[in-house]
C-alpha cells in the first residue's frame, strides 16, 4: 500500500513549511534589527551632534559683551634701537572710518548686491544660500562656493581667528544671530564697509577710493563704486591697478545684478557701462608710487609683524588693521647709524665695476585713443644698457601699443640700476637686524627686497653648512683630515652619471679640510657630503640651519655646491651663518623687540627669554668654533682674492667667512662675521645673467661697510676651541706628509709644522715618516754607502720626494765601493735613512720623537703607498670661477 508514503510526504511537507516559516521569521527579525539599530545609530548621531553643537555654542563668547565696530584709528609708530621716531602707520595710508550717511547707496547696494543679495532679509544667515552653495558645490565638486553673509564675515574679520574652521563656523553663525537681535541692519553695514580689505593694504571705502581714485568716497561715480566693491571678493585678482580687465568683467556682472535687484534703472546701468574708470586709477597711483616710501627695512619689518599677530590668532585683514590705526609703538632693532652706513655703499654707483651696468626698466600706460577706446598697456623686466636707450625704448614700445599723438594717457616708469645687491647686519647672539638694504636705485612702494625676497643659488657658501659643519659635528672629519681630490663619478637616481668639477681644473693631491676650504674644492666638498654625512643628514642640517626654502627636489649630490631648486634668501643665509659664529646656536632674526599697545601693554616681546624661544642648537660648540677658526684662513689664509678684497677694506678686528660664486658668475655672495655681527651681501643682476670680470665688487663693498661699523668697537678675538672635555685635541701636524710631526719636521726651515685640531675619532697615530735624517757622502753628496770613510760622511735633515703616490728613493753614493775604499770603520755597518719612529700615542698630543742617533741598518729606502700630496698653501683662482653643471634629479 502506499499509505506509509503519503505519510511521510506530508510529514516532509509539514516540516519544509516550518522551516520555511523559521527562516522568513529569521529574515524578518534581522531586518528589525538592522533597522532599528539604524534609528538608535542615527539618534545617537544626532545626539552626538546635538551635543558637539551645544557645547561649541557653550564655548563661544557671550555677544553682549563683544564689540563688533571697527577699533583703533591712531597711528602706530616705529622707534630705532635708541628709541627714536624712525616711522609710521598712518591710518589714512590703510582705512579711515566714514559714516554711513555719508558713503553713496550706489556703493552700499553694490557691496550687498555682490556679497549677500538678501541681506536686507535674513537674520544673520542665509537659508536659502547655504542650500544654493550646496547644491553649486555638489556639482563643480569643489568648495568654490561659499554662502556667508555681511553678517558673518564682519564676525569673522573683527572678532574670531580662523582656526578650526568647523568650530569657528558654527560660531559665527551664532554670533551672526545674536548680533542681528543687537544691532540694526544700517550699522552692521557701516561696520562692514569701514572693515573690507580691499587691495593694496587697504580697509574700508574710504581709503580705498583715496587709493583708487583720489577723492573721498562720497564723491564716487555709479561705476567708480562697483569698481571698488567687487574687489573685496578676490582682492588681488580683481584689483583694478594690476588687473583691470578682471576687474571691468565682474563690474559689469554686478551692475546686471543691481538692475535685477532694483537698485538702478537701464538708463542708469547703461551710463555707467559708458564711463571708463581706470583711466583715473592709473594716475592717482603714479602719485601714490611717487610719495615717500617706506624702507626696506620697514618693509621687512611689517610683514614679520604681521606674520606674528596671526600666529597669535588674528587674521591677516585684522593684524593689518592692528598696525594701521592700533595706535601701537613699535621698538625695532635697526641701529640707524648702521643702516646708513650700509645704504651709503649699497648704494655708491662708483664702487660697482662700470662695464656691468645696465638699466632694468618697468613701463606701464593708461588713458584712452581719440576714439575713446581705453588704452591698458604694460611691459616688466626690460633690460637696456644706458639712459640713451631709454628713450628710443618707449619709442618703439608706444609704437608697438599703437599709441599715436592723438591718443590721451600717462605713463609709469621705474628704473633700477644693474647690477642690483642687497646687504643684511645682524647681531646674532640675539637675532636682532641691525641692517637691512633691499636694493640699489630709488625705492619704489612696490619694490621688490632682494634681502627678504630674492631666492637665489648661494654658491659655495653651501659646502661649509651642507658638508663640512654635519662632517665636523658627526664626527667624521676633524680640519686636519685629509681627503683625496680626484676625479670621482656619481651615478644618480635617474641613472646618469655625474662628476663634479673643480674651479682650477687640478684633480690630483689630497687637501685637509682647512685647505679644501680655503681653496673652495667642489669634489672635496661633494665627497664630503655624499660619502662621510650623506645628503639626507646634510639635508636635515640645513633645515636646521633656519632655511625655509628647501624642498626634496634639492636632496642632490650637488646639495654642497649650492645647487638649488629654489635658492636662498640673503637673511636665511646671513642667520644660517650666524649659527656658527653663535656657538652652533641658531637664533631666528627678527626686526624689532617689543611691540606695545596703546594702552602700552607689551603685546610681543623679542627680548630675554622670548630669544631662547627664537632658538635652538645646530652644531656642538667645538664644532662651530673649528669651523669659525678654519673660515678664517678664507680671509687671512693663501686665497689672495677673498683675502685681497676685504682686507683691503677692512683691517684690524678678526674675520671669518665663506665666498660663493654660481654657475656663469650670476649670483655674487659673502656671509662672514667678526666677533661682533655676521653679515651677508649679495649681487646679480634682477634677471640673473653672468656677471663677466666683476673683479669681486661685492667683497669690496662688504669690508667697507663692515669696516666702517666697526670704527668705534673694541679689539675681539674669536673664541678658541674648547680642548677640555670636548673630546678635541689639537696636535702638531706636518703639512708635507699630514702626519704628527716630529723633531725633524720642527726644524724644517719652511715652518711646515702646524697646530690643527682632531676629534678622537680622527686623530693620526703615525709620524711623519718623509723628515729624514740622513748620512751623506761629502763627495759624491749622495746617501753614503758601506765603503764611504767615515771622515766624508754627515749627517743631513732631508724631505723625501712623493711622486704618484711612492716615495722617491735617495740616490746611494757610487763613488767608494770595495775596490777603492782604505780601512772602511764599521764594516759590518750599512749606510742608510733615520727617520723618525713610529711611536704609540702617550697622551701628549703636542709631543714628537728625537730622532735617532745612529744611521739605520738598512740601504734600502721602503716604499710604503702613500696618497699625492701637493703644496700646503696653493694659489686659487676666483672662488668657483670655472661654471659647474648641478644636476636636480
Amino acid at each position: 500500500m502506499n499509505y506509509s508514503k503519503d505519510s511521510r510526504d506530508k510529514i516532509e511537507k509539514k516540516n519544509k513549511s516550518k522551516t520555511k516559516q523559521m527562516k522568513k521569521k529569521g529574515k524578518v527579525t534581522a531586518f528589525r534589527i538592522i533597522i532599528i539599530s539604524l534609528i538608535i545609530g542615527m539618534f545617537a548621531l544626532v545626539g552626538g551632534g546635538l551635543g558637539i553643537f551645544i557645547g561649541i555654542i557653550k564655548s563661544t563668547p557671550d555677544p553682549s559683551t563683544l564689540d563688533i565696530s571697527p577699533q583703533g584709528n591712531y597711528t602706530s609708530f616705529v622707534y630705532d634701537s635708541e628709541g627714536k621716531p624712525i616711522d609710521s602707520f598712518e591710518p589714512a595710508e590703510n582705512r579711515e572710518y566714514v559714516e554711513l550717511k555719508d558713503i553713496p547707496l550706489n556703493l552700499q547696494h553694490a557691496v550687498v548686491a555682490t556679497e549677500d543679495e538678501r541681506f536686507y532679509e535674513h537674520n544673520g544667515i542665509d537659508i536659502r544660500g547655504i542650500f544654493r552653495a550646496i547644491v553649486t558645490n555638489l556639482k563643480s565638486g569643489s568648495l568654490s562656493e561659499g554662502a556667508s553673509t555681511i553678517t558673518q564675515q564682519l564676525i569673522k574679520n573683527n572678532i574670531l581667528s580662523s582656526d578650526k574652521a568647523f568650530t569657528r563656523k558654527i560660531q559665527e553663525q551664532y554670533l551672526a544671530i545674536e548680533f542681528e537681535k543687537l544691532y540694526s541692519k544700517d550699522t552692521i553695514l557701516e561696520y562692514y564697509l569701514n572693515t573690507i580689505g580691499l587691495g593694496q593694504g587697504v580697509s574700508g571705502v574710504r581709503a580705498a577710493s583715496k587709493r583708487y581714485f583720489g577723492k573721498d568716497v562720497k564723491d564716487l561715480s555709479l561705476t567708480e563704486c562697483v569698481v571698488i566693491a567687487v574687489i573685496t571678493q578676490r582682492p588681488t585678482y580683481y584689483n583694478p591697478i594690476s588687473n583691470p580687465e578682471n576687474n571691468w568683467e565682474k563690474v559689469k556682472v554686478v551692475l546686471q545684478k543691481m538692475e535685477d535687484q532694483g537698485y538702478i534703472t537701464p538708463e542708469e546701468h547703461a551710463a555707467a557701462l559708458k564711463e571708463n574708470p581706470y583711466e583715473n586709477i592709473y594716475e592717482v597711483h603714479q602719485e601714490y608710487l611717487e610719495k615717500e616710501p617706506h624702507s626696506y627695512f620697514i618693509d621687512a619689518l611689517f610683514n614679520q609683524l604681521v606674520s606674528d599677530l596671526k600666529d597669535q590668532g588674528y587674521t591677516e585683514a585684522n593684524a593689518k588693521k592692528m598696525i594701521y590705526g592700533g595706535g601701537l609703538k613699535i621698538y625695532s632693532t635697526m641701529d640707524t647709524k648702521m643702516q646708513e652706513i650700509a645704504d651709503k655703499y649699497i648704494q655708491d654707483d662708483s664702487l660697482y665695476p662700470a662695464h656691468l651696468y645696465k638699466i632694468q626698466l618697468d613701463y606701464s600706460i593708461s588713458g584712452k585713443k581719440a576714439d575713446g577706446t581705453p588704452i591698458e598697456e604694460q611691459v616688466y623686466n626690460i633690460i637696456v644698457n644706458n639712459e640713451d636707450e631709454v628713450e628710443s625704448f618707449k619709442q618703439k614700445q608706444l609704437e608697438e601699443w599703437g599709441i599715436t599723438s592723438e591718443d590721451t594717457y600717462t605713463e609709469n616708469l621705474i628704473k633700477q640700476p644693474q647690477p642690483q645687491a642687497s646687504f643684511v647686519l645682524m647681531d646674532y647672539a640675539t637675532g636682532q637686524v641691525k641692517a637691512l638694504s633691499g636694493g640699489r636705485g630709488e625705492k619704489s612702494n612696490l619694490s621688490f627686497n632682494y634681502a627678504t625676497q630674492a631666492k637665489r643659488q648661494p654658491g659655495s657658501t653651501f659646502k661649509v653648512l651642507a658638508a663640512y659643519a654635519p662632517a665636523l659635528d658627526m664626527g667624521k672629519l676633524s680640519p686636519g683630515s685629509e681627503i683625496i681630490n680626484e676625479h670621482i663619478t656619481y651615478k644618480l637616481g635617474d641613472g646618469k652619471p655625474w662628476s663634479p668639477k673643480n674651479w682650477d681644473g687640478n684633480y690630483t693631491g689630497t687637501y685637509t679640510v682647512r685647505q679644501a676650504i680655503a681653496n673652495s674644492m667642489n669634489v672635496i666638498a661633494v665627497k664630503t657630503a655624499v660619502d662621510y654625512v650623506g645628503i639626507e643628514n646634510a639635508f636635515d642640517y640645513l633645515k636646521s640651519f633656519g632655511f625655509t626654502t628647501l624642498s626634496d627636489s634639492d636632496k642632490v649630490h650637488s646639495l654642497p655646491l649650492g645647487g638649488l631648486t629654489q635658492g636662498v634668501t640673503p637673511l636665511e643665509l646671513n642667520a644660517a651663518y650666524g649659527a656658527i659664529a653663535n656657538d652652533g646656536v641658531y637664533v631666528k632674526p627678527v626686526f624689532y623687540t617689543q611691540v606695545k599697545d596703546s594702552e602700552d601693554r607689551i603685546i610681543i616681546d623679542n627680548t630675554n627669554e622670548a630669544i631662547t624661544l627664537h632658538s635652538h642648537t645646530v652644531l656642538k660648540q667645538s664644532t662651530a668654533r673649528m669651523l669659525t677658526n678654519m673660515m678664517q684662513e678664507v680671509v687671512d689664509g693663501p686665497s689672495p682674492h677673498t683675502g685681497a678684497r676685504v682686507r683691503a677694506n677692512f683691517k684690524g678686528m678678526p674675520i671669518a667667512g665663506k665666498t660663493g660664486t654660481t654657475t656663469d658668475n650670476k649670483d655674487f655672495v659673502f656671509a662672514g662675521y667678526t666677533p661682533y655681527y655676521v653679515a651677508t651681501i649679495w649681487s646679480g643682476y634682477s634677471q640673473p645673467a653672468p656677471i663677466n670680470n666683476g673683479g669681486n665688487y661685492h667683497l669690496v663693498i662688504w669690508g667697507k661697510i663692515m669696516s666702517e661699523i666697526h670704527e668705534d668697537l673694541e679689539y675681539k678675538s674669536f673664541p678658541k676651541v674648547t680642548i677640555d672635555n670636548s673630546g678635541v685635541s689639537e696636535i702638531k701636524i706636518c703639512t708635507v706628509s699630514g702626519k704628527r710631526a716630529t723633531a725633524l719636521c720642527e726644524a724644517d726651515p719652511n715652518h711646515v709644522v702646524k697646530n690643527e685640531f682632531f676629534t678622537s675619532a680622527n686623530k693620526p697615530t703615525e709620524y711623519c715618516d718623509l723628515h729624514v735624517e740622513v748620512e751623506i757622502c761629502t763627495e759624491s753628496h749622495k746617501v753614503a754607502n758601506e765603503y764611504c770613510p767615515a771622515d766624508k760622511r754627515v749627517k743631513e735633515t732631508r724631505v723625501r720626494k712623493v711622486v704618484d703616490g711612492v716615495i722617491v728613493q735617495d740616490e746611494i753614493c757610487d763613488i767608494h765601493g770595495p775596490d777603492n775604499t782604505e780601512n772602511p770603520e764599521n764594516p759590518g755597518d750599512i749606510p742608510g735613512v733615520s727617520p723618525s719612529p713610529d711611536i704609540p700615542d702617550d697622551g701628549s698630543e703636542g709631543a714628537y720623537p728625537s730622532p735617532t742617533p745612529t744611521p739605520t741598518p738598512t740601504p734600502t729606502i721602503p716604499e710604503p703607498s702613500l696618497p699625492p700630496t701637493v703644496d700646503p698653501n696653493p694659489t686659487p683662482g676666483v672662488d668657483d670661477d670655472d661654471g659647474f653643471f648641478f644636476p636636480q634629479g
